[in-house]
């Protein structure tokens, strides 16, 4: 491309550099990536060089390795899709500073108390079937935000008050100048007196609220008033309000005038409001061509000695949320259906340096073919814990499965691409066919090609599926998407070219 321009999005972290090295200009931005689930790594970098010499693969390695170092997790974490961006438009090393330097990173944050909230309404809202699966990122973008502000404490009303022109010395100049004693007074007297100074800043509706009948101070004091210029107007949140001014004169026996100093306030103001996200429908929401892949996949199986084990840890709830729907559209068609479930979320929340391979807990077997019972108790392992760290117990829980229900025959794991499985070294325990669902990103996590190769399953990914494993053989490659996979020793690792 000519020149990256850097989007507008919310979940982008953009670390930079300078044109012709690889330090991070801000280290706060660079400390933000750490304890993120890495999606997408852009690394943006100009195809200008001043020198026939200059070694620019030199220096992108040179950034990689001061991000690796940084934020390990960016080397460590698997599924993530990596991006050159060369940009092209640079033409001179005067022009090079104005182009950005640096990495570009799209990114997810763990899950915590409200995200687990708001995804746990929106199962309930999908097996009721008042909203779609692929509804979820504007559901758990608005609903987190409405969650967000209704958290907050009342929202006071913010009151900008009208203004005499120039500044608050003109006014008391003004004042002093032009208000008189009338001629045909009777002696000292003290006027109150009110107006009201309009959206547009202009002068209405002179008051005397104690004063009844005419008087020559009275109508002293209101050509005084309407003589005045208009006034910047004042505001109510930021739009025009109707205010009033009210003082009081006192006009003392030796003929001097003495105004009081201005009380200034919004006629209208409204109590204490909380900001409110207006309502919207979910179901005018389009679906893309990969909304329904783990439902089309799930209509495949054999379901007789089937076990579905699902993953609902964070951010899992898109995937899962298609599980409910499956079942919901098989129940009504009386289909056949899942009715073993295994549902894990990696410990209960317990700390991960707790965490032993096998042990780690948070598993739960649950058998039923009633769809709201079904959905009520996935929903309660989700809550019970969100995962904490990357790794996940899906062998623990696929071992789980084959004890609670001996006569399963096929295993259905719904996985999480950007979380490996922590408990690998026991994959030999498993002993029977494994179709792993393997759930987001476009870089497919080779620990699950592993997992279906070991276990002589296969694999779903992004709508396609991977079967015969049990005929790939030493150095055998697969295909898959733009990366290909190559089985070295037992375990598929990418292919570097």
């Amino acid at each position: 491309m000519e020149k990256y321009s850097k989007p507008a999005k919310k979940d982008l972290i953009f670390l930079e550099t300078a044109f012709n090295n690889a330090i991070f200009t801000d280290k706060e931005a660079l400390n933000s990536v750490k304890g993120k689930v890495i999606l997408k790594i852009e690394l943006v970098y100009t195809t200008y060089r001043k020198s026939e010499t200059f070694d620019q693969h030199g220096l992108s390695r040179k950034r990689l390795e001061n991000l690796f170092l940084a934020a390990p997790n960016c080397l460590n974490q698997s599924g993530i899709e990596w991006i050159l961006v060369a940009q092209t438009g640079c033409k001179s090393a005067e022009e090079g500073p104005g182009f950005f330097h640096g990495f570009a990173i799209t990114y997810r944050d763990l899950p915590d108390a409200v995200s687990t909230k708001v995804e746990s309404n929106f199962l309930r809202e999908v097996a009721a079937g008042k909203i779609k699966s692929y509804a979820y990122d504007t559901y758990l973008k608005r609903e987190t935000e409405k969650i967000e502000r209704d958290s907050l404490e009342d929202v006071e009303p913010v009151i900008v008050l009208p203004k005499f022109p120039h500044s608050e010395q003109a006014r008391i100049n003004y004042f002093s100048n032009y208000l008189n004693f009338p001629p045909e007074s009777t002696g000292p007297k003290k006027v109150d007196v009110q107006f009201i100074i309009s959206k547009e800043g202009k002068i209405t509706k002179i008051i005397f609220p104690n004063s009844a009948g005419p008087s020559p101070y009275k109508d002293e004091i209101s050509e005084f008033i309407k003589s005045m210029p208009d006034w910047t107007p004042g505001t109510l949140n930021g739009k025009p309000t109707e205010c009033m001014v009210q003082f009081s004169v006192d006009f003392m026996s030796r003929g001097s005038v003495v105004p009081s100093p201005l009380e200034v306030f919004a006629t209208e103001v409204p109590p204490k409001m909380k900001a409110k996200l207006p309502a919207y429908d979910y179901n005018a929401i389009k679906p893309q061509p990969t909304s329904n892949q783990v439902s089309k996949a799930l209509m495949k199986v054999d379901w007789s000695k089937a076990t579905l084990v699902c993953d609902v840890t964070g951010s899992m709830a898109p995937y899962n949320a298609q599980v409910v729907e499956f079942i919901s559209t098989q129940l009504k068609n009386k289909l056949q259906s899942p009715k073993q479930f295994v549902f894990f979320n990696d410990g209960d929340n317990r700390k991960d340096k707790t965490k032993k391979i096998g042990q780690t807990g948070g598993v739960y077997n649950y058998t039923s073919t009633n769809l709201d019972s079904i959905a009520e108790f996935m929903i309660d392992v989700m809550s019970k814990g969100s995962g904490g760290d990357l790794e996940e117990n899906n062998v623990e829980a696929l071992i789980h499965a084959l004890k609670s229900y001996p006569r399963t025959d096929k295993l259905i794991l719904i996985a999480d691409n950007f979380a490996s499985p922590r408990d690998r070294s026991l994959i030999g325990s498993i002993g029977i066919p494994v179709h792993v669902l393997v759930c987001g990103g476009t870089v497919l996590n080779e620990d699950y090609l592993d997992l279906a190769y070991q276990t002589k399953g296969s694999l779903s990914f992004n709508g396609i599926d991977y079967l015969d494993f049990h005929k790939f053989e030493e150095g055998s490659t697969m295909h898959i998407g733009k990366t290909t996979y190559i089985l070295k020793k037992g375990h598929f690792s990418r292919k570097r070219e």
